[in-house]
């Protein structure tokens, strides 16, 4: 054999390695994001798995503002989003919620019906059998959510996949709570216009679409893997479990240089004066 032959042949074996190996250490993973700066964290994870080879699906709305349709990160599947949504966020983003006890009422009433429309989208899923078979054909290895939307918990439980949570904040607050014991109550403030009659969007859901039923909070502790962004250099210590791994500042990168022109000085005066 002659040395061109040789040469020839190493090549086509190092290629045939290296895409076995790929193929092998690479997962599929499906992810199920919250919108806005939770996107933003969660984006720098889906970076580092697609740098590890890892195959990503990620589930946007139809009106997402961070979550591209078309990336070089992850294939998408679009659910359709109703218009109101945009105008939910536009109260948040004015600053009108929690400056005082009657705006702070507008902020229960906006979360309360962001997750009605976040029920209907994600039922839409339910609903499509094509989809379901889409989603079970895939054979995810895993399942990447954020907690502080019940959605994709129940989509993880139904497709039966490990579960991994990022971020804190859950359905009605603070992960530590269903972490560890903690006692239960509601009690409506007085002239708060709330009643002791609680809503549980995804009750139903559950109900419906997981044999033997199941609850957002038994969904929570069920989590293989709780990617918690906290750091206790910051909090008191509690009580915790040891799926949770702390993540505070992981997003964290060196601070860009200040500006150095004396011109653009004025224009960023303005825009903090805005």
């Amino acid at each position: 054999m002659t040395s061109h032959h040789a040469c020839g042949m190493l090549v086509f074996l190092s290629v045939f390695l290296i895409s076995y190996t790929l193929q092998c250490n690479g997962g599929s993973i499906l992810v199920v994001p919250l919108d806005g700066s939770h996107w933003l964290n969660m984006k720098i994870l889906l970076e580092e798995l697609h740098a590890r080879g890892h195959n990503l699906t990620v589930i946007r709305t139809s009106r997402s503002w961070y979550i591209s349709e078309k990336s070089d990160l992850y294939t998408s599947i679009t659910i359709e989003m109703a218009l109101d949504y945009e105008q939910l966020l536009d109260v948040f983003l004015q600053e009108e919620v929690c400056y005082n006890f009657l705006s702070c009422t507008g902020l229960i009433s906006m979360l309360s019906r962001g997750h009605s429309l976040w029920y209907d989208a994600i039922k839409h899923i339910f609903d499509d059998q094509n989809m379901l078979k889409r989603l079970r054909d895939s054979q995810h290895d895993l399942a990447l959510a954020d907690p502080t939307l019940a959605p994709g918990l129940i989509l993880t439980k139904y497709l039966k996949l490990p579960l991994v949570l990022n971020v804190r904040w859950i359905t009605n607050g603070e992960g530590h709570f269903v972490l560890a014991p903690s006692p239960f109550s509601y009690i409506p403030v007085l002239r708060s216009g709330l009643t002791d009659k609680m809503n549980f969007f995804y009750d139903d859901m559950c109900d419906k679409y997981i044999e033997g039923g199941c609850d957002v909070i038994s969904l929570l502790q069920e989590a293989d893997i709780w990617l918690f962004r906290s750091d206790f250099v910051f909090e008191f210590p509690r009580p915790t479990m040891p799926n949770v791994v702390y993540i505070g500042g992981f997003q964290c990168k060196p601070a860009q240089g200040f500006v150095s022109h004396p011109g653009n000085m004025s224009h960023l005066i303005v825009r903090q004066m805005c």
